[in-house]
C-alpha cells in the first residue's frame, strides 16, 4: 500500500516545519504543525474540535543549527507512527495510507509523544474516530480495529506483526 499524495506532500512540509524550526530531526511534532498548515481531513476534525496546538508550535522552536542542513531523519516513534499508519488504513477501509491514518496511529500510541500531547489538549482515538465518521462514511473492520486501539498492542507492535502477516499471505 502506498501513501497518498496528501501523506508525501504533508512529509515533505514536515521536513520544511523542521528546518523553519531549527531541529535537525523530524518528529511526530513536525508532521502535527505540517498538518495544520494544510487542508487535509485532520485539519478539518481539529477546527471543529477546537483542539489548540499554539501550545506546541511555541515549544519546537529553537536556535537554529546550520551545520545539519540537509542531514535529516525521522525519529524512531515518528518512524512507527508511519509504519502503523498503515494499519490504520486497512482498519478503515482505505486503499492509500492518509494523514488521519497517522493520527490514528499517533492516538493509539498513548505513550509517545505525539500521543501524549494530543491526549493533553483533550483529543483521544474515540473522539478523533467519531468526527472522522461526521465527514467521511468509513468501513470499519472491527476485529481490526479491536487491536489497534489497545495501547499495550500497539506498544508491542502487534499492528506491525499483522502488517507482516498480511503482506505474507498476500
Amino acid at each position: 500500500m502506498k501513501h497518498s499524495k496528501e501523506f508525501d506532500e504533508l512529509s515533505k512540509n514536515s521536513r520544511e516545519s523542521a528546518i523553519a524550526f531549527g531541529w535537525n530531526y523530524i518528529s511526530s511534532y513536525h508532521f502535527l504543525i505540517s498538518m495544520l498548515k494544510s487542508d487535509n481531513l485532520p485539519n478539518k476534525i481539529f477546527k471543529n474540535r477546537n483542539w489548540n496546538f499554539e501550545r506546541l508550535s511555541k515549544s519546537l522552536v529553537k536556535e537554529k543549527d546550520e551545520s545539519v542542513r540537509g542531514n535529516y531523519y525521522l525519529t524512531k516513534e515518528l518512524e512507527t507512527s508511519i509504519k502503523n499508519a498503515k494499519f490504520y488504513s486497512w482498519i478503515y477501509g482505505a486503499t492509500e495510507i492518509k494523514p488521519e491514518h497517522l493520527i490514528f496511529a499517533m492516538l493509539a500510541d498513548r505513550k509517545s509523544d505525539a500521543g501524549k500531547y494530543l491526549n493533553s489538549i483533550g483529543m483521544d482515538y474515540s473522539e478523533f474516530k467519531s468526527e472522522y465518521q461526521n465527514i467521511k462514511e468509513i468501513k470499519v473492520n472491527k476485529l481490526l480495529e479491536s487491536i489497534g486501539k489497545i495501547n499495550l498492542a500497539v506498544q508491542f507492535g502487534i499492528p506491525k506483526f499483522i502488517n507482516k502477516l498480511i503482506k505474507n499471505v498476500a
